[in-house]
């Protein structure tokens, strides 16, 4: 076997995805290096693969390709030959975004100066690559108010304050670690020299003083902020006296916890902690995702998120109502468990602390319609307290509105299978979960949602079956099947091999005709050679309103859209559209880039213009969500971006199943 470096094994495994052969160009992009070295790293590679019998071969104007076609055999030994899944924890970052999120950990760590030729000597790149990686990593800064000072002769040095320093690092382990790596014990050498699990039972000894318990992820970040503020304090870097406002803090319940935590803390690291921590640890208190047992009276719910928080949701949901025709006033746990989240993400928002969502893909490609409800919801709380919502918070918004749409659609009655939801990622997350469950599953009940810890809490006469997103380790009387927190089709059938199939939904998908009825001829746009995702928007949007199918505020209802939240949604697809269905005749316009573009974080070469007139407010749903999941076929939109007539677009549309 062959131990190749983590650019080559990539550029391998970029060719083992991709069933059509992949440009120099694409390649170069994606691992940010230039395409002469793609070429030399190509090369490299076919010294090895000829072992095999296999070679990457390149055709002018077309890319590289595996040759011969690989099948599963060629695969394997193509695998086996260079250890591709071999374990790559402690490899170093290949792919431009990781190589940023190390440059950036390294200059937030580092003492004083570090030098651009330490950075490329460490990641085995050039000068230029690192020139062009700090751009990016300046990008990141920026966001949290800080900045890079550049010396001659000494390198760069982090500038900013304290608190933003380490909600930069706090955000930079959440992006450089997947969902399956949230523990915080796997954050490298940020904290390889803090006893995480003192930290861990002196926090969890405290916070039990809560009126409420705190979700598991929530509590690691918590666990984490202290651990990254105890290595910090003994580097004599502390928060700066007056960065957080104490007067307001100091009378919260979370102030007082967080006190006892320090005290506790000073005791066990042998340091003194100043006063601006204690309420740098009362506002993650305050910013924590709550996870609350029990239903509540209205009067007692105003009474925990706040009269203003309520009025908010009612607002909100009021709105909804207008712009998608959706009833949602009336579910109270949409309500509660809006209402708890609400307070919590306000206390974020309010004292800048940028919570990062892992699983902000997911709920965009899984529930793209409950996205836009949050940007709706959005738009609402930005506009009543003037604060910027970010795509992380309105994903968790998301997913209680999603949860309140499921629940909408298993109103009726069904025969009882009583199930046990467990999550560690807070409430929203349990309910959509449970939500799903119950669409897929509408013979079961499910009996409530709980928090990790509160395993040992579920008694076996009330349940038959217990779903769990964490790894059950203790013995338990009760069937448990763990489940990932965003319900996978190989998770469905996990569940369908448990339960008798009397409790399976068996409804078919809806048709596409609707969908396919929007497309039409004199709005479809070959070849388009313009490379800014605003400029396309308002060449294809211009069109629609000469045409007559939109109004002149339509434009600027879709760039205010954009401005929320990009739209491209990979699979090199974009779906830009108004944050309200105002077009004077419903219809999707169909743009194919000559060259792909860089739309938010993704590349696009497929942009679907959508808009809908007010008499197919309520078909938006499906029709948004069927349009989504047809573009989710790589295989599709690689036929379509070939396409150049209209009627070619239509036949690869038509023949999709």
């Amino acid at each position: 076997m062959v131990c190749l470096n983590n650019r080559l094994k990539e550029i391998i495994k970029e060719l083992l995805a991709n069933d059509t052969p992949v440009t120099s160009e694409y390649m170069s992009r994606f691992l940010g290096v230039t395409s002469r070295t793609v070429r030399n790293d190509i090369s490299s590679i076919n010294q090895e693969l000829k072992k095999i019998g296999v070679q990457i071969g390149a055709q002018r104007g077309v890319g590289y390709f595996i040759d011969p076609k690989p099948d599963n055999e060629i695969k394997v030994l193509i695998e086996e030959l260079f250890q591709l899944t071999s374990n790559t924890e402690n490899e170093l970052p290949v792919l431009p975004e990781e190589r940023v999120l190390y440059i950036l950990k390294s200059i937030i760590m580092a003492d004083d100066f570090v030098t651009i030729e330490e950075l490329a000597s460490e990641l085995f790149v050039s000068k230029s690559t690192i020139d062009n990686d700090l751009k990016q990593v300046e990008k990141l800064l920026s966001k949290f108010d800080l900045s890079l000072f550049k010396k001659p002769n000494y390198g760069i040095k982090l500038m900013g304050n304290e608190m933003n320093i380490r909600f930069c690092l706090s955000a930079y382990l959440s992006d450089y670690k997947s969902e399956q790596l949230q523990e915080i014990e796997n954050s490298y050498d940020i904290t390889e020299d803090i006893e995480i699990d003192l930290i861990k039972a002196v926090t969890k000894k405290h916070i039990k003083q809560l009126p409420f318990n705190i979700a598991e992820l929530p509590l690691n970040n918590l666990i984490m902020h202290i651990a990254i503020g105890i290595k910090r304090i003994k580097k004599g870097k502390s928060i700066e006296s007056g960065t957080i406002e104490l007067g307001e803090i100091k009378n919260q319940k979370e102030y007082f916890v967080a006190s006892h935590i320090v005290t506790s803390l000073e005791e066990a690291f042998f340091i003194k902690i100043p006063e601006q921590e204690i309420a740098y640890i009362a506002i993650h208190l305050l910013g924590a995702k709550r996870f609350q047992n029990g239903r509540l009276s209205q009067d007692d719910l105003i009474e925990l998120i706040g009269e203003s928080t309520y009025q908010l949701i009612e607002e909100i949901l009021t709105e909804i109502k207008r712009v998608y025709r959706i009833e949602l006033a009336k579910d109270e746990e949409l309500t509660y468990g809006l209402g708890l989240h609400l307070k919590s993400a306000l206390n974020r928002v309010k004292y800048n602390m940028n919570l990062r969502n892992p699983m902000l893909k997911e709920i965009k490609s899984s529930y793209p319609f409950a996205f836009e409800l949050a940007i709706v919801a959005s738009d609402i709380i930005q506009n009543k307290i003037d604060v910027t919502i970010n795509e992380d918070e309105i994903a968790y918004i998301a997913v209680h509105l999603a949860a309140a749409i499921e629940r909408i659609k298993n109103m009726k009655k069904r025969e009882v299978k009583r199930v046990a939801v467990v999550c560690s990622s807070g409430m929203g997350t349990a309910k959509l979960l449970a939500a799903n469950i119950e669409s897929k599953f509408p013979g079961i009940t499910i009996v409530g949602t709980y928090p990790s810890l509160s395993l040992k809490d579920i008694k076996k006469e009330d349940v038959d079956l217990i779903l769990s997103t964490v790894p059950v380790s203790e013995e338990s009387s009760i069937p448990t099947l763990q489940i990932n927190a965003m319900l996978s089709n190989r998770d469905i059938d996990k569940v369908k091999d448990y339960i008798s199939r009397e409790y399976l939904n068996e409804n078919k998908s809806k048709t596409n005709e609707k969908l396919q009825n929007l497309f039409s001829e004199d709005l479809f746009f070959a070849e388009i050679n313009k490379t800014e995702p605003v400029d396309i928007i308002k060449s294809m949007a211009n069109t629609l309103n000469i045409k007559g199918y939109v109004n002149d505020h339509y434009l600027d209802s879709v760039l205010e859209r954009e401005k929320v939240s990009p739209t491209s949604i990979g699979n090199l697809v974009a779906i830009p559209h108004p944050i309200e269905t105002n077009a004077l005749e419903s219809c999707i316009a169909i743009g194919l880039l000559k060259k792909q573009v860089k739309w938010g974080e993704q590349p696009v070469q497929l942009v679907l213009l959508l808009a809908l007139n007010e008499k197919d407010k309520e078909e938006f749903s499906p029709l948004f969500t069927n349009l989504w999941n047809l573009v989710q076929d790589k295989q599709l939109v690689a036929d379509v971006c070939k396409t150049s007539t209209f009627p070619e677009f239509m036949d690869k549309i038509e023949r999709f199943k």
